[in-house]
């Protein structure tokens, strides 16, 4: 695979010389919050010694494709390549060092892994030439001994595993080709090239099928983990003609974003908008987009896949003035509702249409999503949830709520925001319905109601609890 696509990404994700986005750049003179420590710990294996373990050209390009990546995304990364079993326990042991107070942990492991017995194993470079289980096993790496030692309930913990290769000795009854499930450890997070049991394969190009998705994906702003494997999964699936299917499990208790801490630049994104609509191509691609994506993340897709609307990064690093900024600002303000107002809004006269207006308020729940705002149904259906959504995003921004209606202008202002805003997002709660008694009615008047009233002041039967479905069940798929 080439890295063109990947490198139109990077153009993209631009660190703001701009500094914060909108008026609170101009109103608000606090210092930037402390960013999050994230840690990374990234293997690729190649160069295996033992002739059972064929040479995996791909490995450590992985590995360092992948490092690169993660930090432009302010990852602390630690990378090792062709590692030994005391490689793997030098790296293991500096990553150690690192953990106090991160609130994030990443390990992704390229190379060979296989599983006995029902356990997973992931294999160094001097792994020697195994006749039997004991002897293949003898300098392994426990993947469960990884997440034991990595996982914690305080912090999120991401294993990436590239590694699911056909087993070098041979069939039996505790031996089985690809990796096997794993016991999830809390707050954890874990993604396999493809489904269990199954194997991968290297590539044929500069990356494997999985890692080039991934890499393709990671840098966007805007997907949460689970819709990033979303679309990891099916790209990976179309690369290999649907021989791997990556799948993952999880018990992560609250969404997690690559690019959070990542601010893009307003004109830029506004530039590629207007590129974009003034493009045929680019725009039924963009529509096509928003089907399953925010109005930002869609017009970076966009943007990265078509040459003739290809953000380019700014000419020089230095800061430009206050002033400039905020006339910069307002021009791409301008130049985005413009835009809006002919893709989703329409500007053609006579009585509103109520399917666009659907179409714009469903369009800013997706936008107050994407920037933490807004966890309820995405529906269209602008109500109290959706107001108080806006009210938050308001907040959050230090500005007074001027617009909680749909507006071209609201969604314009959202649509230029980056990272997450909103750290404690409304959420819509669900009124519960009406008890209806499944009492036949009787024929009477005054004394039936005097009784069904006095039915109704028992005290209710408790609820059974829900069956325990706790374990086994991933975003790719129930085990």
């Amino acid at each position: 695979m080439t890295c063109g696509p990947f490198l139109r990404i990077v153009a993209v994700l631009l660190f703001s010389c701009l500094g914060p986005i909108g008026a609170q750049a101009a109103a608000v003179q606090e210092p930037a919050p402390e960013p999050a420590k994230r840690l990374a710990i990234v293997m690729g294996n190649s160069n295996y010694q033992s002739a059972r373990l064929p040479h995996l050209a791909n490995a450590d390009n992985d590995a360092r494709r992948l490092s690169e990546s993660l930090k432009r995304l302010n990852f602390d990364v630690l990378t090792g390549t062709d590692l030994s079993a005391e490689g793997f326990t030098r790296l293991f042991q500096e990553a150690s060092g690192k953990l106090a107070g991160a609130n994030a942990v990443l390990i992704f492991y390229a190379g060979h892994g296989v599983q006995l017995q029902g356990e997973n194993f992931l294999l160094p470079v001097d792994t020697p030439d195994a006749q039997n289980l004991e002897q293949l096993t003898a300098h392994a790496i426990r993947l469960n001994d990884v997440i034991a030692r990595f996982a914690s309930r305080e912090r999120q913990t991401f294993i990436f595993l590239d590694a699911c290769r056909n087993n070098p000795v041979g069939k039996g009854a505790s031996v089985a080709d690809g990796l096997a499930q794993v016991e999830v450890g809390e707050n954890t997070f874990v993604a396999f090239a493809t489904q269990p049991g199954n194997t991968t394969v290297d590539g044929a190009g500069d990356n494997s099928p999985f890692t080039t998705a991934l890499l393709q994906n990671v840098e966007i702003p805007g997907l949460s983990i689970s819709d990033m494997m979303i679309r990891v999964r099916n790209e990976t699936e179309a690369l290999t003609l649907g021989r791997q299917v990556p799948w993952d499990q999880s018990n992560l208790r609250e969404q997690f974003y690559f690019t959070e801490q990542q601010v893009l630049d307003p004109a830029q994104l506004s530039a590629s908008l207007s590129r974009i609509l003034s493009d045929p191509v680019a725009k039924e691609k963009l529509q096509v987009e928003l089907a399953s994506n925010d109005l930002q993340t869609a017009v970076i897709i966009v943007g990265q896949t078509l040459r003739s609307v290809e953000i380019t990064p700014p000419a020089g690093p230095a800061a430009k003035p206050a002033g400039t900024q905020v006339a910069s600002l307002e021009g791409a303000k301008q130049s985005v509702v413009s835009g809006l107002e002919t893709l989703i809004v329409g500007k053609s006269a006579g009585e509103p249409d109520p399917e666009k207006a659907t179409d714009l308020a469903r369009s800013i729940q997706t936008e107050l999503r994407r920037l933490g705002c807004y966890r309820a149904t995405v529906d269209g259906n602008w109500g109290k949830g959706s107001v108080r959504a806006v009210t938050n995003y308001y907040k959050n921004t230090r500005r007074t709520a001027s617009i909680t209606e749909p507006t071209v202008e609201l969604l314009g202002d959202l649509f230029l925001q980056s990272g997450r805003v909103c750290k404690d997002p409304v959420v819509v709660q669900r009124t519960k319905p009406a008890r209806i008694s499944s009492d036949a009615a009787p024929a009477g008047g005054k004394a039936a109601t005097g009784r069904k009233a006095a039915r109704s002041s028992k005290p209710s039967r408790p609820a059974a609890p829900p069956p325990d479905i706790s374990g086994g069940i991933g975003i790719g798929g129930v085990f």
